[in-house]
């Protein structure tokens, strides 16, 4: 047997075997070894383990501190989205409409500005719902936007419900920063 309990006084000793040798009478005897003086794949599975965890948590922190220098060095930023108020949408088409221009200013974010995007993100992703009194109201708005640069998403209905098919019913400004997207918005008034 490999492993043997030898009782004392007061605690039990696990001990392995290991061939000594010779004795004093030249025999070849097993001497137990305490499992404590062996080699352990214990010490070296912890210590990977805890290897492991520190290059996990140098790259949390790493990521962090990039995406709170970008934070910083951008500063606020917000998506404005601009609902047509002469179309009379209900309550629950508005906020269709409004997940909508989210989603495709997100997505032309993405492949345009990822570091802004992230920001937004970051920032919590804050939005601001507005009106604007009908489509040539959203085309000035959208022109406003294009001279200064900042991304524009318009949404198109399906016509399956409330509006003709094709029907502009929503404007996303930016995501940008505050003042690029109040220089366009600013003056409109909150849904």
């Amino acid at each position: 047997m490999n492993v043997q309990d030898r009782q004392s006084e007061d605690s039990t000793v696990l001990y392995s075997s290991e061939k000594s040798p010779g004795l004093m009478d030249g025999s070849n005897v097993s001497r137990p070894k305490p499992l404590w003086e062996l080699p352990s794949i214990t010490t070296t599975t912890v210590a990977f383990t805890c290897f492991l965890a520190g290059v996990f948590i140098g790259r949390k922190l790493r990521n962090a501190a990039q995406r709170v220098t970008s934070l910083v060095s951008t500063g606020p930023t917000k998506l404005a989205l601009v609902v047509r108020n002469d179309l009379n949408m209900g309550k629950g088409k508005i906020a269709a409409q409004c997940s909508h221009g989210t989603l495709a200013a997100y997505r032309q974010m993405q492949k345009s500005n990822p570091g802004l995007l992230q920001a937004w993100e970051d920032a919590g992703q804050p939005k601001v719902v507005l009106r604007a009194a009908d489509l040539d109201h959203l085309q000035k708005l959208n022109e406003m936007a294009a001279t200064a640069g900042v991304l524009t998403a318009s949404v198109q209905d399906a016509g399956k419900t409330q509006v003709a098919k094709g029907t502009v019913t929503v404007l996303a400004v930016g995501p940008a920063t505050v003042a690029d997207v109040d220089k366009i918005t600013g003056h409109l008034k909150l849904l």
